[in-house]
């Protein structure tokens, strides 16, 4: 699964912080396992940055930001795991370029909110394999929890706007091409240099290939050069309506911007031994809620991050990447 999916934090050519890879990806030593952790909580209400937050919690650390206190992420934070019961703000004015939180879990709890918009910064939200363990969001997450009957926690995540994400090509490509025009506007979609952009196929009978690419210039009419040469053809065919009223026929390849500035990721998907001890969710499906459990057709269990949302309050997640997401065998 690794190895067939593309991820951000694994390309050579993106923008990732070394210090994310190095200070942020599973260790096999020096690994604090989890009866080390120490639940901290930091401020008493009013405004604080990182800086104030990591003279207290560190990478041992459940730090939790308590009701009446706002976090502004203004550097870099590695904890073991995060519980905002008060407020996160993330955004452009608070914010450098670039800037990686760390955690084994991210849970938004109670009333607590999450505010983050970036449209000129990238950044990175890493859910790390470290054996944190949430008591409702469970391992390897990221969300909102409402824990008692009428909280409402609040998760808002806006990524750069892209008028649109995906377009067509206004002319076929053939191997060997590097020129692309596209049936909109890359200016107004609000695509830019750099970004990734995925080609699909268009061969008969899914014989053919998608590629990607990265854009390396637009030029004034809309032209993209692309940053390396296609290895296959690609059509763009267009017809008219045959009837009155009808509608024209797009037979062309679709284009899709693959890049997103706000990624959260994680660790590598790995398989985890099942526990006979665990309780059965629903008698006779034998699964569990709390974990990997065994059963006849089940040994082991897939375990990447998840994003989830539980029990009240909303979340709206825009623009944002997600990768390295998924759980499966429990």
């Amino acid at each position: 699964m690794n190895a067939a999916s593309y991820a951000v934090i694994d390309d050579p050519d993106s923008n990732v912080p070394y210090q994310l890879i190095s200070q942020c990806k599973r260790k096999i030593a020096p690994f604090i396992p989890p009866s080390q952790f120490r639940e901290l909580t930091f401020g008493v209400g009013g405004r604080v940055d990182v800086a104030q937050v990591k003279s207290l919690c560190k990478e041992d650390s459940i730090c939790i930001i308590p009701s009446g206190t706002t976090l502004e992420v203004t550097d870099n934070l590695n904890v073991a795991a995060l519980i905002v019961r008060g407020s996160v703000e993330w955004n452009d004015q608070t914010s450098p370029d670039n800037v990686f939180m760390c955690a084994g879990y991210v849970a938004i709890e109670g009333n607590g909110e999450w505010n983050m918009n970036l449209q000129s910064k990238s950044a990175w939200i890493y859910i790390k394999d470290n054996d944190a363990y949430h008591p409702n969001l469970r391992s390897r997450s990221f969300g909102g929890v409402a824990v008692n009957e009428g909280d409402t926690p609040k998760v808002t995540i806006e990524g750069r706007r892209l008028e649109r994400t995906w377009s067509l090509l206004a002319e076929p490509l053939f191997r060997g091409d590097t020129i692309m025009n596209l049936l909109h506007s890359p200016a107004l979609m609000g695509w830019r240099v750099g970004d990734r952009i995925g080609l699909a196929p268009t061969e008969e009978r899914s014989k053919g290939f998608g590629e990607d690419f990265r854009i390396q210039s637009i030029a004034a009419d809309g032209s993209i050069t692309l940053d390396k040469a296609t290895q296959n053809n690609f059509i763009a065919e267009f017809a008219p309506p045959l009837l009155d009223g009808g509608q024209p026929m797009l037979k062309s390849a679709e284009v899709i911007n693959l890049d997103r500035n706000i990624v959260i990721t994680g660790d590598d998907f790995r398989h985890i031994l099942c526990d006979s001890a665990l309780s059965e969710a629903v008698a006779g499906e034998q699964t569990s809620a709390d974990g990997c459990r065994c059963s006849s057709f089940r040994s082991t269990c897939t375990m990447g991050l998840h994003t989830i949302h539980m029990h009240g309050g909303v979340s709206r997640i825009q623009n944002t990447r997600v990768e390295k997401c998924g759980q499966r065998g429990e």
